[in-house]
């Protein structure tokens, strides 16, 4: 696999650097590899600067994983009254992969005081390095195209008005709507069941009943796969008073998860997240698999991987790679490599405490294990 790694220096000029008050903000910028950020220098204690690298996170971004593998060094100069330039300060740092990408940018605070500038031009800048160009084997970065806010505000909309559509999902009493034409072209699943040709009053649909298969119809051989009770239950009212031709019951996820596949479904951005910001990744891929939403998918798998950590390899590992043989190689060697540290997790005890539920568990065992024994023999 070929690939290459650079660096890119980004600096800006600000000028009469006394007149600068409370927060300056510098234009976006980006590296090579499509990851967005900004510069931030901040006036604090109304005696000293402080500077700062902020992300602009993409809408599939919860963490610093991606960007943690990239080198920062920050720096302040000072052109003075002799046109010289003047190096006031410069630093390195690292921030750690599992960090929140909504915590804020790194820096550091207090990093020059006020009365030692002399009022002429400020230059702030970052020099971001180890940035490689490559295609990763089953890694690659999803780049979403860009949207328009306001079109996405006006579908987003949609799912709570019942006006000007036909579909109605009641999800454990919490209802959304939707228009059939846009759920038929964006899934092949609504497309069968909202046909007209569907004339079923009350119709009970089961995930190992469909005819089509998943983009993962291959993977699923190694391990015995649970059965799924009723996940959908359709009912066709073509008399209803609000015009609505379909009543979905869905009992098998969440409303949360329901209206984060409705919002993909018409705008194509995804919310990963519920209200108190607890990842709902693993649902959505589950949903995405059964109703044959192959992009959503694809997205969710990138980010259960890019996901991974101690604390939630375990569950991942006996309770989804059974199901889903694509996620078993990228899972098994995390969890070979991280064994250590993964046997002591507190899901790990968990999943120990509770073996009933993991029919599987001495199978997946062995082979962590066998593939644990090799990542140790290697070193």
């Amino acid at each position: 696999m070929s690939q290459a790694t650079s660096q890119l220096t980004y600096q800006i000029t600000l000028p009469k650097s006394l007149e600068i008050k409370g927060s300056y903000y510098s234009p976006i910028f980006s590296t090579n590899n499509k990851l967005f950020w900004q510069l931030l220098l901040k006036f604090e204690n109304k005696e000293y600067y402080g500077l700062y690298l902020k992300p602009v996170a993409g809408p599939d971004e919860i963490t610093w994983r991606e960007r943690s593998k990239l080198s920062f060094k920050i720096f302040i100069k000072e052109i003075k009254n002799n046109n010289q330039t003047t190096e006031l300060f410069k630093e390195n740092f690292d921030v750690p992969p599992e960090t929140n990408i909504g915590c804020g940018g790194y820096g550091y605070a207090n990093v020059i005081k006020k009365s030692l500038l002399q009022n002429k031009e400020l230059i702030i800048g970052v020099i971001i390095g180890d940035i490689e160009y490559k295609e990763s084997s089953f890694n690659k970065k999803y780049i979403p195209e860009h949207t328009p806010k306001n079109l996405i505000d006006v579908w987003k909309d949609q799912l709570f008005d019942f006006r000007s559509v036909d579909v109605e999902f009641n999800v454990q009493g919490e209802k959304f709507y939707a228009c059939s034409s846009i759920l038929s072209k964006r899934s092949k699943f609504f497309a069968r069941i909202l046909s007209d040709d569907d004339t079923n009053d009350d119709f009970d649909i089961d995930s190992n009943d469909d005819d089509e298969s998943s983009d993962n119809e291959d993977c699923n051989d190694d391990y015995d796969n649970d059965e799924v009770d009723d996940p959908m239950i359709l009912n066709n009212d073509k008399e209803s008073n609000y015009q609505i031709k379909h009543r979905i019951k869905i009992s098998e996820y969440d409303p949360i998860t329901i209206s984060a596949m409705l919002e993909y479904l018409y705008t194509n951005q995804i919310k990963w997240t519920n209200e108190e910001y607890d990842s709902i990744t693993t649902e959505l891929f589950r949903l995405a698999d059964q109703y044959l939403l192959s992009d959503l998918r694809e997205r969710a798998k990138i980010r259960i991987l890019d996901e991974l950590k101690v604390s939630n390899v375990s569950n991942i590992m006996f309770d989804l790679v059974p199901k889903y043989g694509d996620l078993k190689e990228p899972v098994l060697n995390y969890m070979a490599k991280n064994f250590e540290q993964v046997n002591n997790s507190q899901e790990f005890k968990e999943i120990l405490a509770n073996l009933v539920d993991y029919p599987n568990y001495n199978v997946i065992l062995s082979e962590i294990l066998a593939e644990h024994f090799k990542v140790q023999k290697a070193k």
